[in-house]
């Protein structure tokens, strides 16, 4: 290949670098720029950074970029305008959200400490869930247990005679007057709000009643079972001898009368 033909060859090569190099951009490196970067982001707020320089003869600054930069801020160096720096903003800002931060969890705090104190005093006061206490549980829920369930043990060892005696004389009204009333009392003990020694003292206090009552209503049982046995006895005499004589036959009838008025009464 010849000189000439190589030349061609080239030409256009060297013509495309050229115009590829204009084109290109070249970086610019602004040491002042660079230095206010620096000062603003990461490193100290150094006064003998702060370029371009005054450069300075006999005292007095020479430099024209330094009047066309600095000449109208002239405290500007003097003061560190860092937002991180000890006294700048974004250190504000984070002192302040931490202080922040510090206030509302003592709230948060003071708010838990009520809310607990508050559910305590529910759970300790509270009606609905009076059916929890360990006491009650242990003790006083099977002492009133009669209370719950008042017909059943009405007559839970009692023969059906004697059922039917006390349904028809009238006391058994009596009875389920009386229970009906505690079972008042004690279904109020259970669900109404109040302290918990003054429910204990309810509890107590009904249960007293309870068992004076029941003693009452066992006597009962008691006489009306002898009172049917004493029938069941004169009906024996009566067909066994025929006739009874009349004394004994006044004084039957005048212990079956104290036996009734003792049953229906007392």
């Amino acid at each position: 290949m010849n000189k000439k033909k190589k030349i061609k060859i080239l030409t256009p090569s060297l013509f495309l670098l050229y115009m590829t190099t204009a084109i290109a951009q070249t970086p610019i490196q602004d040491k002042a720029v660079v230095a206010q970067q620096e000062r603003m982001v990461f490193k100290q707020w150094d006064e003998d950074r702060f370029l371009p320089g005054p450069k300075r003869f006999l005292g007095i600054p020479t430099n024209s970029n330094w009047f066309l930069t600095w000449a109208l801020h002239p405290d500007y160096p003097d003061l560190d305008r860092r937002p991180l720096s000890t006294s700048g903003e974004q250190t504000q800002r984070l002192g302040l959200a931490a202080a922040m931060k510090i206030s509302s969890d003592y709230y948060k705090q003071q708010a838990d400490t009520v809310k607990n104190m508050a559910l305590r005093e529910m759970k300790r006061i509270s009606g609905a869930l009076s059916g929890s206490d360990p006491l009650y549980l242990l003790y006083y829920k099977k002492e009133l247990d009669p209370l719950e369930n008042i017909e059943t043990h009405a007559f839970q060892n009692s023969a059906t005679e004697v059922k039917e005696y006390m349904l028809q004389n009238g006391a058994y009204d009596w009875y389920l007057e009386r229970m009906k009333s505690l079972e008042e009392r004690y279904g109020f003990a259970k669900t109404q709000d109040m302290e918990r020694g003054q429910r204990m003292l309810m509890y107590h206090r009904i249960l007293l009643d309870l068992r004076k009552l029941q003693s009452n209503w066992e006597y009962k049982l008691a006489l009306s079972q002898k009172m049917l046995a004493f029938r069941e006895s004169m009906k024996k005499r009566q067909n066994g001898n025929g006739q009874l004589l009349e004394q004994a036959d006044q004084q039957e009838e005048i212990l079956s009368g104290i036996l009734q008025r003792r049953i229906i009464l007392r």
